[in-house]
């Protein structure tokens, strides 16, 4: 029976490490909220996708995302895909996000938002897979068919 791990090794600074045990494809989950990155990864843990979880900059007094200090993400290059699942209302969000696209334009980008705001920031959608919230099951395992493909 598959259990949740958690493999961080040091949670205010750094993703938590891939799970060891699982071979499928590689998604980077960032969000600002870490109980529904921890319900996200269990959930593609569970399908058979290795994750790694990290909070991005919202740990803003103990963690500067390397991504906004114009440096590279540790997980770029092992990660398949990435969910981000940040605020793209907030303007350094919105530059991670922006970051990613440009630094690592071969990695998919998955952006969970509320569908009402999915037309303001048509500009930074542009390229990356849309999951609107509420987000179920089925909907986040399409995104990430999507992405993969």
């Amino acid at each position: 029976m598959w259990k949740p791990v958690s493999l961080r090794r040091r949670p205010d600074l750094e993703p938590t490490a891939w799970r060891p045990d699982i071979s499928g494809p590689r998604v980077l989950i960032e969000h600002h909220d870490s109980s529904i990155g921890v319900a996200v990864s269990n959930l593609l843990a569970a399908e058979g996708y290795a994750v790694s979880n990290c909070g991005g900059p919202d740990d803003r007094q103990k963690h500067v995302c390397p991504l906004v200090s114009g440096g590279d993400c540790p997980q770029a290059d092992d990660a398949d895909v990435v969910f981000f699942g940040l605020d793209i209302s907030d303007e350094e969000d919105r530059g991670i996000l922006r970051s990613w696209r440009e630094r690592h334009a071969d990695i998919p980008v998955i952006v969970e938002m509320p569908v009402s705001r999915m037309p303001l920031y048509e500009d930074e959608l542009e390229g990356c897979v849309a999951v609107p919230q509420p987000m179920t099951r089925e909907t986040l395992l399409d995104a990430v068919g999507k992405a993969l493909r």
